[in-house]
């Protein structure tokens, strides 16, 4: 007798399946987890950035009336620029606070005149701009504290220079320009420079220009012109037709800029990536005249004295609080 049988297909185990199923729940914890750090929860994978369940007490902020008390998921960089001089050493003429809300990945940037007059720890009244050389990151941290009543989760410095080859290897950036300004320049024959309201296209050397202009200026022009260039670097880095030269960018910051962050810190704050494709969501909060008022010291020297309430208000806008 004749038997037939028909061909059967061995079943192999799905272990490609399994592996891809594995991989999603990985990455889906893992996004959960990142969404819990960024907004200042403990979570799944986050045993590396737990916050400290039994901190030291703060001995500028505890107890302080004027602490303002920012929420976890808010997080901030204090960016300065410095004009390093050998006789002189260096001073942060640049201190540009850019805040992140991680809910909402939006952005704040809010100006700190170079020569606001405050009480440094351990120094006594100084401008602003002094506390940084003083002490470093730690003792202008002390002072914000101290003064305003918070503290920056990190700190960013670039040299001018820096900030020129940064601009440069961008390409140049596109500034929106929303004031008449001119002043003394060395980018031609004239030695006179004017800038126009309007998008206006600058290279390293004239972003540079455009920043540090003084001499036709104040200090509140040139804190709303800072501004200005840092939202406009922010907007190049982050198209998409940008991701091709994010390497660049990346070499040139880890050249370039003086911070006690990390790559994870980065990932950690600036995901979901997916956001800055429809431009990055920023809004500008400046100190005006009446909030800094121009005067004398006993000594003679010309500098800002701050009104506290007035800038903290404007300061509770900027760090999302209620």
């Amino acid at each position: 007798m004749n038997y037939t049988t028909r061909n059967q297909r061995k079943r192999s185990f799905p272990f490609g399946t399994i592996l891809f199923m594995l991989s999603l729940v990985f990455v889906v914890l893992a996004g959960i987890s990142i969404n819990k750090i960024r907004n200042g929860q403990p979570g799944f994978l986050t045993n590396l950035w737990e916050p400290d369940p039994n901190p030291a007490p703060d001995p500028y902020l505890d107890g302080n009336p004027l602490s303002l008390g920012v929420a976890g998921n808010v997080t901030s960089v204090m960016l300065l620029g410095s004009d390093y001089e050998p006789e002189i050493g260096f001073r942060t003429d640049v201190m540009l606070l850019v805040v992140l809300n991680t809910d909402t990945s939006q952005f704040s940037l809010f100006s700190f005149p170079r020569d606001l007059w405050v009480n440094i720890p351990g120094v006594g009244e100084q401008r602003l701009n002094t506390a940084y050389p003083f002490g470093g990151p730690q003792l202008l941290s002390d002072t914000l504290a101290l003064n305003f009543g918070f503290r920056p989760d990190h700190f960013a410095m670039v040299d001018f220079q820096g900030f020129k080859h940064l601009i440069d290897v961008l390409d140049g950036i596109d500034v929106e320009v929303t004031s008449h300004t001119e002043d003394e320049c060395h980018m031609n024959d004239s030695g006179w420079c004017v800038v126009e309201p309007g998008l206006t296209a600058m290279n390293g050397d004239e972003a540079l220009w455009y920043v540090r202009a003084r001499k036709n200026s104040s200090d509140f022009d040139r804190n709303r012109r800072g501004q200005e260039v840092i939202q406009a670097m922010v907007e190049k880095a982050l198209r998409p037709s940008e991701i091709l030269n994010l390497d660049n960018v990346y070499r040139a910051l880890m050249r370039t800029v003086d911070t006690e962050m990390t790559i994870t810190d980065g990932l950690l704050y600036f995901v979901p990536i997916s956001k800055f494709f429809g431009g990055p969501d920023v809004t500008t909060y400046t100190i005006t005249p009446t909030k800094a008022i121009p005067g004398m010291t006993n000594g003679g020297a010309s500098v800002l004295f701050p009104d506290i309430p007035a800038i903290q208000a404007v300061l509770r806008q900027a760090l999302w609080i209620e």
